[in-house]
């Protein structure tokens, strides 16, 4: 299918909503200005939250970005229990777009029932009611998009949160380069750019029909997560990823003996400066070895000063490619039918129960 706008197929605007990142951004950092967070400096042993989907994809990317930086270690529970290690100590936090996600909300009732201190981030519902009638501090999130479009609107209060804590420094300056980065990648990338000089489309193109896997290391490890998951929920397929030197370990014996469907996978090998030297080996024996057995690999990297800058290029890089392949594949990308079915059928087992 045609990838030059105006695309008929995208009748809800994700479009717009991939463009609209670096505003996105702009508008997560006044807000954050306006409506600080009211915590005090924090010894807690251990920073835990709870989310799911888009909003646990925050947390995971927050993780990775401090996981050299942060004094206690950054957990994210994606259940309906938290694990025994969650105790009065612990800091929580409860992030849920739609303030609905029943997981999410069983975890801020046993929070409260263990004592546990607690703040969370949403756009209302029952865990906006839950926070204000316990007095609990909460982050209003905007509201009006898919959970996992409004993913910065998350990623940008959970960085400054930890500021809050005096676990992370103040990431303004950081998040400022990364408007900047994005906004260039918006004029490489964007949907008015032609695909035959367009990154993003032709890369989207090129999976047409193929097999995806997606693997990193280190602080990349959520970003081939989030990539995964984009091409599941916006291009509508199924997708694999994993990061070494784990797969090395296991995953890369599935790879042993060549298979028809190894030559219609497509390895999208994601790289960065700062990858260990020893990781940075495996993946370049992985990609030679996953070529050897036929499949097409291709190497994404950004080139930004930042660390987050380069984490969030990649980022929006596979909304891009996962947006694309949406439309190459003529799928409008925003509807979720099989999540919203299987919600209703929940629902349904709970009343039957």
């Amino acid at each position: 299918m045609n990838l030059e706008p105006p695309y008929a197929i995208d009748s809800r605007g994700m479009t717009a909503l991939v463009e609209g990142i670096p505003d996105q951004i702009d508008q997560a950092l006044a807000a954050c200005v306006a409506h600080p967070w009211t915590l005090a400096p924090s010894r807690t042993p251990l920073l835990a939250v709870g989310a799911m989907g888009g909003s646990a994809i925050a947390a995971e990317l927050t993780a990775g970005l401090y996981a050299d930086r942060l004094a206690v270690p950054m957990m994210v529970v994606r259940d309906y229990r938290w694990p025994a290690c969650v105790t009065p100590e612990t800091f929580t936090v409860l992030a849920s777009y739609s303030g609905n996600t029943e997981e999410t909300l069983a975890l801020y009732r046993e929070a409260a029932r263990r004592g546990v201190a607690r703040a969370a981030l949403t756009t209302g519902g029952d865990l906006a009611s839950l926070c204000q009638r316990d007095q609990v501090p909460w982050f209003k999130l905007p509201a009006g998009m898919p959970p996992r479009a409004a993913l910065f609107a998350s990623w940008v209060p959970l960085t400054t949160l930890l500021a809050a804590l005096g676990a992370g420094d103040d990431p303004t300056q950081a998040w400022g380069e990364t408007i900047a980065e994005l906004r260039a990648l918006g004029e490489r990338c964007g949907a008015r750019v032609p695909e035959a000089q367009n990154l993003a489309k032709q890369l989207a193109r090129s999976l047409v029909g193929r097999h995806l896997c997606v693997y990193a290391s280190g602080m990349l490890a959520p970003v081939a997560t989030r990539i995964r998951q984009q091409l599941n929920e916006n291009a509508k397929l199924p997708a694999h990823s994993a990061v070494v030197p784990e797969l090395n370990h296991n995953e890369i014996v599935g790879w042993e003996r060549p298979e028809a469907v190894h030559r219609h996978t497509t390895v999208l090998m994601l790289r960065d400066r700062e990858d260990l030297p020893e990781n940075a080996r495996r993946l370049e024996l992985t990609a030679d070895y996953a070529r050897a057995q036929g499949a097409e690999v291709r190497i994404l990297e950004a080139q930004a000063d930042g660390r987050l800058a380069r984490m969030a290029h990649l980022v929006t890089l596979g909304d891009y490619v996962s947006l694309y392949l949406a439309i190459a594949r003529g799928v409008d990308p925003t509807p979720i039918a099989s999540i919203d079915q299987f919600k209703r059928r929940m629902a349904e087992a709970g009343r039957d129960a």
